[in-house]
């Protein structure tokens, strides 16, 4: 079986952190051991974005596409080849902020019929091998595409996703509902090329003159109404960490970092 491909799309403006203007994704999470020239190791901070390619990484994905916007050069300066956590990195730039499905969609000229994992790099998931189960889960059901779910505290922010008990199909996903008709959402993904198809029409579609720039969302129930096989798997007891508000990444440093509970 030919080895998944990454994509993180890591172009955003993080306009959510402002006025904070340094990237997001390199923001200090906790810290991790690294070998010291044969002796037993020492800590080093991790940013943000290791801890989504840790757990690509632990789920056999070992190549992976980063997707910049041309500010974000710290970014590639800071990951490089990413041989330092045993993957090969590429990247794309995204020129234009035209969304996440555009960002995602620059890798299908590259991609082939290789199953694809994504995966935000300002999130922190729980468990470490939740692309492993994933992609697992994937391939036993011989999806299209494949949704893990994660328990949130509040779902208003994020993307609930229905599912029909009997089959674990997608039924329906709502984007930052006021009344959430579910406590889980999607936080990760993993598809085969016809999704990866169907997003590429969705995205030049958008192109064509449909208002707005489209949401990741709406291109996944797209996919579960016209028939491809979608499904979610949920992680009942995951966790899933968004430091992409002020609020979350207090909230996220406190849980990774516990020596700064004091902080307020």
């Amino acid at each position: 079986m030919v080895a998944p491909l990454g994509i993180v799309p890591a172009a955003g403006g993080g306009s959510r952190l402002w006025p904070y203007r340094a990237a997001k994704e390199l923001i200090q999470i906790g810290y991790e051991t690294v070998a010291a020239d044969g002796g037993p190791g020492r800590l080093v901070p991790k940013a943000a974005i290791d801890h989504v390619l840790d757990a690509m990484r632990r789920g056999g994905v070992h190549s992976a596409f980063v997707v910049l916007s041309p500010v974000k050069w710290e970014v590639f300066r800071y990951l490089g080849s990413g041989g330092q956590r045993g993957m090969q990195l590429s990247y794309l730039c995204q020129e234009e902020p035209l969304g996440m499905p555009h960002a995602l969609d620059l890798a299908h000229p590259f991609i082939g019929d290789r199953t694809v994992c994504m995966g935000m790099p300002d999130t922190l998931l729980a468990p470490d091998d939740c692309f492993a189960k994933l992609l697992a889960f994937h391939e036993k059901r011989d999806a299209d595409l494949s949704l893990g779910l994660f328990p949130v505290a509040d779902p208003r922010a994020f993307a609930p996703v229905v599912l029909d008990p009997g089959t674990g199909r997608v039924v329906d996903i709502v984007d930052k509902p006021e009344v959430p008709p579910v406590a889980t959402v999607w936080g990760i993904a993993a598809w085969s090329p016809a999704f990866g198809d169907l997003l590429h029409e969705f995205v030049r579609s958008a192109g064509a003159g449909v208002p707005g720039e489209g949401l990741l969302s709406e291109a996944f129930l797209q996919a579960a109404r016209c028939g491809l096989q979608v499904y979610g798997l949920p992680f009942d007891t995951g966790e899933y960490h968004d430091i992409g508000t002020p609020a979350g990444l207090l909230h996220v440093r406190r849980r990774f970092e516990p020596d700064l509970g004091g902080l307020s």
